[in-house]
């Protein structure tokens, strides 16, 4: 999600895995069981599956170090099947983070101002997200220092979500999307959170990830000149 990819937690190359177990569910997929049908939970199941299979041999193993077939054959499903579920390999450790939290902030009062409905529909999504997700999100931050292939997927995904913002926050009224300063506001917001994110990971996912993230957003509704400097008037 929204620079979630690139965060990094610093030791070596073969990982422990996360503490609790790999939770591999993204909790935007996980529908409500009433409602689906049989089919549906045996492909969420066997999505499931395939990725809890990939991020334990990932963090025991090493992501470039692992094998497409390796990972098919501890899921026990076929190459084919594989990539019927996930194309490309770095799609093994991706989430659908970033269209929950538009989502709802597209969904938040238009009356409300950009950063009071930025802050709730972070909040929501979090809350949502940590209740399901996170030693998902542990685990994963674990793996991207040793691999460059994650690291260019996610400043890839960085700039997709920056994009999407500023189109969300366009949408909600006063500036175009093509406007210069909305296009910062959103990169901004999108690498304050990384940096949260980033912040959270170093300490073992122990942190309060929502008060980072409030911290983090301050910093950029403050603005950059008034943290740096903040005698000037």
């Amino acid at each position: 999600g929204m620079g979630s990819l690139e965060a990094m937690q610093h030791g070596s190359d073969v990982l422990p895995p996360a503490a609790g177990g790999l939770v591999c569910h993204p909790m935007s997929n996980v529908p409500d069981p009433a409602s689906e049908g049989l089919r549906a939970r045996k492909r969420r199941a066997t999505r499931a599956a395939i990725q809890q299979a990939a991020l334990s041999l990932f963090l025991s193993k090493g992501y470039d170090e692992t094998t497409t077939q390796e990972i098919a054959r501890a899921a026990d499903v076929s190459p084919g099947t594989l990539f019927n579920y996930f194309p490309t390999k770095e799609d093994l450790v991706a989430d659908d983070y970033d269209p929950l939290f538009l989502d709802l902030l597209a969904a938040r009062p238009l009356d409300e101002p950009p950063f009071v409905a930025i802050r709730k529909a972070l909040q929501a999504g979090l809350e949502a997200v940590l209740a399901e997700d996170r030693a998902f999100l542990v685990a994963r931050g674990r793996l991207a220092l040793a691999a460059p292939a994650l690291r260019a997927a996610a400043s890839l995904d960085r700039a997709r979500g920056a994009e999407a913002l500023r189109a969300v926050l366009s949408s909600r009224g006063g500036l175009a999307p093509d406007a210069f300063e909305l296009r910062v506001v959103s990169v901004l917001v999108v690498e304050a959170l990384t940096a949260a994110l980033e912040a959270w990971l170093e300490g073992g996912g122990e942190a309060d990830l929502l008060a980072l993230t409030g911290q983090a957003l301050d910093v950029v509704e403050a603005g950059a000149g008034a943290v740096l400097s903040p005698s000037r008037p």
